[in-house]
C-alpha cells in the first residue's frame, strides 16, 4: 500500500534527545509518515493496511463481528507501535546491556 499512496514505509530514528520526545516521535509515526517527496502525510498505508488485514484475514465465521475486527485491528496497530518504539530505543538498550561505548559502536558500523 505505501506505493499506492506514494509513502515511504521506512522508520527513521531520531536517535538522540529526551526520552519523552523520542517516545512521542516514535508513536506518532503510526499516524504520520513521509511521502516519496519527503513531506509528512497521514499514514494511510499503515492504518488502512492493518484495517484491511484485520478484515480480510482468516477469522472463523463467529468472529466476523465489528468488535472482533476492531480488536484485531487494534492489536495490529498496537504491535506495530511497540515495534517502532523498540526500533527507536533498541540501539541505546543494546549499548547499555553490552557496555559498549558509543564511539566503539560507531566504529563498528563504519567498518562494515
Amino acid at each position: 500500500m505505501p506505493s499506492l499512496f506514494h509513502q515511504d514505509p521506512r522508520f527513521y530514528r531520531l536517535g538522540q534527545g529526551p526520552v519523552k520526545h523520542r517516545m512521542g516521535y516514535a508513536i506518532s509515526r503510526i499516524f504520520v509518515t513521509r511521502t516519496d517527496s519527503g513531506s509528512e502525510q497521514f499514514n494511510y498505508s499503515e492504518i488502512l493496511g492493518s484495517a484491511l488485514a484485520a478484515t480480510y484475514g482468516y477469522h472463523p465465521a463467529e468472529n466476523h463481528t465489528a468488535l472482533h475486527l476492531a480488536s484485531g485491528w487494534g492489536t495490529q496497530v498496537g504491535f506495530y507501535t511497540f515495534t517502532i518504539v523498540m526500533r527507536e530505543f533498541w540501539p541505546d538498550i543494546r549499548r547499555k546491556l553490552s557496555h559498549v561505548p558509543l564511539h566503539d559502536d560507531l566504529e563498528q558500523i563504519a567498518s562494515r
